[in-house]
């Protein structure tokens, strides 16, 4: 997949002849009908997605940022996943967010050059103060002999799929409902950092995540499965948490895989939450922790 970081003109744009609008948060089941398409579907090699690097609420009201159900690296990885040919990844930052929605078009209009179709969600809005809207696009698509693409809302149990909901379902443990929105099992993209060493004291050596996706399930144990770095996957038995056991404080992600032995830190690892197993708690010491987690390993073992 190719990246860029402004709308520069490139010779890339002239391949380009569908373009993607939006943000879209954890590129759910209602993001995927508008990047490909529905009844025609868009080939992803003449596809663009444009969105922001940062949520334009970071700028606007920081006090309303919403937790991210895909930073902008796992983002990228489903998109290169997905073979689009480009993604545009704009900084929104004060002057972004008062650019005028004609000066906005005018952008598109130099960058893409051959564009057919254009495709964004219900309610979509753009521009200085969310000025812009699917009239006024539709209008300049018109202008510009373009096709514009404006789906009606993807519904989940006869309501909208949006990120909100899926935040909500998420924060609240309900994953099987945000794996149906999201079209996939509900996935945390990190790099493995170097940890504190206890999980490998006590028998079973964990993966600990450095992530920029901010949405989580509730503190616990899950079953789940890792797809490393090479394409392979392996069960894993997820800790969400604190490590009450051994008075910590900060919340961390930790996957044990059981039937892996090798090295994973540096490496960049998606984590599928699969089944909640228990609660976290603090334990008496440590021998009663490790006895915990064979049985928690078991579970995992079983639950496929």
């Amino acid at each position: 997949m190719n990246r860029v970081d402004s709308l520069s003109p490139s010779p890339l744009g002239n391949s380009i002849r569908h373009l993607a609008l939006g943000f879209f948060d954890g590129l759910h089941l209602g993001h995927q009908r508008v990047i490909f398409g529905g009844t025609i579907p868009h080939l992803p090699n003449a596809t663009a997605v444009l969105t922001f690097r940062d949520h334009p609420l970071s700028i606007l009201h920081p006090e309303k940022h919403p937790a991210l159900i895909t930073g902008l690296p796992h983002k990228l990885r489903l998109l290169d996943r997905w073979q689009i040919n480009l993604t545009i990844a704009l900084p929104f930052d004060s002057e972004r967010s008062q650019q005028s929605p004609a000066a906005f078009l005018e952008e598109l209009t130099l960058a893409f050059p051959a564009l057919q179709t254009v495709s964004v969600g219900p309610n979509w809005r753009f521009g200085n103060k969310r000025s812009g809207d699917v009239p006024m696009l539709s209008d300049w698509c018109e202008q510009s002999s373009i096709t514009l693409d404006n789906p009606a809302p993807v519904l989940y149990e006869g309501e909208r799929i949006s990120s909100s909901r899926i935040r909500a379902a998420i924060q609240s443990g309900k994953l099987t409902d945000a794996s149906a929105m999201l079209g996939r099992p509900f996935t945390i993209l990190g790099r493995v950092k170097t940890g504190e060493g206890r999980g490998h004291d006590l028998g079973y050596p964990t993966a600990n995540l450095a992530t920029e996706d901010e949405c989580l399930p509730p503190n616990g144990v899950y079953a789940g499965r890792a797809c490393l770095a090479d394409g392979s996957f392996h069960l894993a038995a997820i800790n969400l948490g604190t490590c009450p056991t051994f008075g910590g404080k900060n919340r961390n992600i930790e996957a044990h895989l059981p039937k892996f032995s090798g090295q994973l830190v540096g490496q960049e690892i998606d984590l599928e939450f699969h089944r909640y197993l228990r609660p976290e708690k603090k334990f008496p010491d440590a021998r009663s922790l490790s006895d915990q987690i064979r049985k928690d390993v078991e579970a995992v073992l079983t639950s496929t």
